[in-house]
């Protein structure tokens, strides 16, 4: 995951050599999608780096799941304070509730939440020990590089001009939210990059059109789906752990996965969610480096 220390761990710009790919050190948040691609661009170009795209986060969650991962749930980071590498005591029995009660506990103390390197932290990793792959169930929502097509098949920057990935193109709602500016696009920021890079999907006005997955994607193939009500809210579950499930839609056409420290039972590999490719300071990102063959 990207990081950061914690006096610098908000911020939202492109800067490869802040990039920390570590536990113990506080997520990178508040960061637009674009600013946060263009960060994991120039990391490494020699292993071509780059931000998680949705599939590459479907193929970890497999490889979890599979006899190559632990083949059990894993277990949330419930670090309140946004430190990588943490795993809570207790497995959530419940989902977000917006309190720290009995059955979704998060926090600092160590009765509550420890690191990576005690047999409570390796639950937290894809397999079960220090190998591998952490944060992957809470901590912090991250965005992947998965976006929705608008119906003339671009990829769509945001919600509005308000809300948006920092990427140039049109807006999913370029009037909601008291946006006043006029603006139906964005065209002076950064450019998407080349599209092997991200996961396109197709055009949708609401959140339950799995059936626009990509295969292998870890996110319409968790069905069936349910809605559940937490606090007279209603939320959509798949039958994979329980963990939330809300697709893309042109509105908020950016994909979130793993859910944040908060989220108890619906937080987890196999969760997914959306958001408008803002910066929010819940919201963070993953590195993917990929050597060549023989290094």
């Amino acid at each position: 995951k990207g990081s950061i220390d914690r006096e610098s761990a908000q911020k939202n710009v492109v800067e490869p050599g802040s990039v920390q790919i570590k536990p113990n050190v506080n997520s990178w948040r508040n960061i637009q999608v674009a600013n946060a691609f263009y960060t994991t661009y120039d990391y490494k170009r020699d292993y071509d780096s780059h931000m998680m795209k949705n599939t590459e986060w479907g193929a970890v969650a497999y490889l979890q799941h599979s006899k190559y991962g632990s083949m059990q749930s894993v277990r949330i980071n419930n670090n309140e304070n946004y430190i990588t590498g943490y795993a809570a005591v207790k497995e959530p029995t419940c989902g977000y509730t917006g309190t720290n009660v009995d059955c979704n506990q998060y926090g600092i103390g160590e009765n509550i939440t420890q690191p990576w390197n005690t047999s409570i932290g390796y639950l937290a990793s894809t397999t079960g020990n220090v190998t591998g792959v952490y944060d992957m169930s809470g901590g912090s929502w991250e965005y992947t590089l998965g976006v929705m097509m608008d119906q003339n098949g671009k990829p769509i920057s945001g919600r509005n001009s308000i809300s948006n990935s920092g990427f140039n193109g049109i807006f999913g709602c370029p009037d909601c939210d008291g946006d006043t500016s006029g603006l139906i696009s964005l065209t002076t920021k950064q450019d998407f990059p080349d599209q092997r890079y991200y996961d396109t999907y197709l055009y949708a006005e609401n959140y339950e059109t799995y059936h626009h997955r990509i295969l292998g994607d870890a996110t319409g193939e968790m069905g069936s789906f349910v809605t559940v009500t937490y606090e007279t809210k209603q939320r959509p579950i798949s039958s994979w752990y329980l963990d939330e499930a809300w697709l893309i839609d042109s509105t908020a056409p950016w994909f979130l996965r793993g859910g944040a420290h908060y989220h108890g039972s619906e937080a987890g590999i196999f969760d997914f969610n959306s958001d408008n490719g803002r910066a929010w300071g819940t919201l963070s990102f993953r590195v993917v480096l990929s050597p060549k063959e023989g290094e």
